[in-house]
C-alpha cells in the first residue's frame, strides 16, 4: 500500500510544462536565490540555488569548512533575518569534524569580529592555557544567545558520524513529512502487484531552500564491506537522486590529495588544484554542478600569485577558483582575505585595484577599511 503522502499520477505535467513553471517562477523573482555575501563571486555563481550540488575542495587547514559556512550557512542566514523574505531556509549539517558546541563558538568570534571588530579566538573565549575571556567579551558572547537559538530552529546539526544509507534514509523522511512523492505505475510484477517509479515531489513549501552540509565527505562511516572511495561514490550517488528528485541543496566539503612536486602538476605548469587533486574519489566532481577550490601560495613561499603580493598579505590570502560551473563561466579566480582565528573570509579587491592601505587591513585583518571592489 502507498503511504499516505505518495501518490500515482496518471496524466500530470509534461516535462516541457515543468521546465515552463521554473520559467514562470524566475519571471516572477522566485529564482533569485539566496545572497553568498560576496559581491564579486554571484557575478559568475547566481546566488544559491535550488537543486544544486556544490563542492567545496581545498588541502588540509586552508579553511573550506569555514569558506563553505560563510557562503551557505551564516551569510544566507543573516539575509534572511535582516530582510523581509519568501524564502525560508533549513540546514541539516553532517559535522564529522568539529562536534556541535565547538561550531557554535567558532560562530561566537565570528559575530564578534564582524560586528565589534575584536579579533577573540576560541582560545580566549574558552578561557584556554593563560588565555582568560574577560567580562567584556563575556558580555558579547552572551548577546548572541538569540541569534544562535533562533538558529538551532533552523540548523540542525548532526556530529555524529553515519554511513551513507543513514543520512540517506534520515533525507528521505523528512522529505516524506514536507510533501508528497507522486509515483507512476510502469507495470505489473509476477505476482500481480503494480510496480511504481517516482515521477514527482510537491514540497509543502516550494519556497524552502534545504541545505545539506557533508563535511567532510571522506570521514563518513563506512558501509559494510566499502573501502573509503566506495563509500565516497555511494554518498554522492544518494545526493544525486536527493537533489534532482527533490531540489534539495547538497554543499560536499572534500579534502584534497595535493602535492605540489608531482611530476603532472609540473608538465601542466598548474600549481592551484585541479579536478584530478580531489583523489579519494572523482564521483563528486562528476555529480557536483559547481566545483570551488582554495589554495594557499604562502605555503609554498610564493611572493607574488594572481597579482597580488603575497609577501605582504602572508597567510592571510586565499585563492578562490570557480573550477567547474555548468550554468556558467568555470576557471574563474578570485582573491580573499582570510580571518583565520575567527573562521570567515571577505573580498579582496581585483589585484590592480589592490593600494598599500588594503594589504596592511587585510594582513592585519582589519574590519573596517577594506573595500570589495
Amino acid at each position: 500500500m502507498e503511504e499516505a503522502n505518495e501518490m500515482e499520477d496518471a496524466d500530470g505535467l509534461t516535462i516541457f510544462d515543468s521546465a515552463l513553471q521554473k520559467i514562470d517562477r524566475g519571471r516572477l523573482g522566485l529564482n533569485e536565490g539566496l545572497p553568498m555575501g560576496f559581491d564579486r563571486l554571484v557575478q559568475y555563481l547566481p546566488n544559491i540555488q535550488q537543486g544544486t550540488t556544490y563542492l567545496v575542495g581545498a588541502s588540509t587547514k586552508v579553511g573550506k569548512t569555514s569558506f563553505a559556512d560563510d557562503c551557505f550557512l551564516y551569510n544566507p542566514y543573516d539575509f534572511l533575518m535582516n530582510n523581509e523574505s519568501d524564502i525560508s531556509l533549513e540546514v541539516d549539517y553532517f559535522s564529522f569534524e568539529i562536534e556541535k558546541s565547538t561550531k557554535i563558538i567558532k560562530g561566537v568570534c565570528r559575530k564578534i569580529w564582524k560586528d565589534y571588530g575584536l579579533l577573540v579566538n576560541p582560545n580566549e573565549v574558552l578561557s584556554r592555557g593563560r588565555n582568560y575571556c574577560a567580562d567584556e567579551i563575556y558580555s558579547k558572547v552572551l548577546e548572541y544567545r538569540t541569534y544562535f537559538e533562533s538558529m538551532e530552529d533552523i540548523v540542525h546539526i548532526h556530529d555524529e558520524s553515519d554511513n551513507p544509507t543513514g543520512i540517506n534514509k534520515y533525507i528521505l523522511k523528512k522529505v516524506k513529512e514536507n510533501g508528497r512523492i507522486i509515483k507512476k505505475q510502469i507495470g505489473v510484477s509476477k505476482e500481480g502487484k503494480p510496480i511504481f517509479r517516482f515521477k514527482d515531489y510537491i514540497p509543502n513549501d516550494p519556497n524552502k531552500y534545504w541545505i545539506v552540509f557533508i563535511d567532510h565527505i571522506a570521514l563518513l562511516t563506512e558501509e559494510r564491506g566499502y573501502n573509503t572511495k566506495q563509500n565516497i561514490d555511494k554518498m554522492s550517488k544518494y545526493l544525486v537522486s536527493l537533489r534532482n528528485n527533490f531540489n534539495i541543496i547538497p554543499v560536499v566539503i572534500q579534502q584534497l590529495t595535493f602535492e605540489t612536486d608531482n611530476d603532472e602538476r609540473h608538465k601542466s605548469a598548474r600549481l592551484t588544484p585541479g579536478l584530478r587533486d580531489f583523489g579519494d574519489s572523482k564521483y563528486t566532481t562528476r555529480d557536483a554542478n559547481v566545483i570551488m577550490t582554495l589554495f594557499d601560495p604562502s605555503r609554498y613561499n610564493l611572493e607574488r600569485f594572481a597579482g597580488y603580493n603575497i609577501k605582504k598579505l602572508g597567510n592571510t590570502f586565499r585563492n578562490l577558483e570557480i573550477l567547474v560551473n555548468r550554468d556558467g563561466d568555470p576557471n574563474i579566480n578570485i582573491g580573499l582575505n582570510f580571518i583565520g582565528p575567527v573562521g570567515t573570509f571577505r573580498e579582496l579587491p581585483r589585484p590592480d585595484e589592490m593600494e598599500e592601505r588594503h594589504y596592511l587591513q587585510a594582513a592585519k585583518m582589519y574590519t573596517k577599511g577594506l573595500k570589495n571592489k
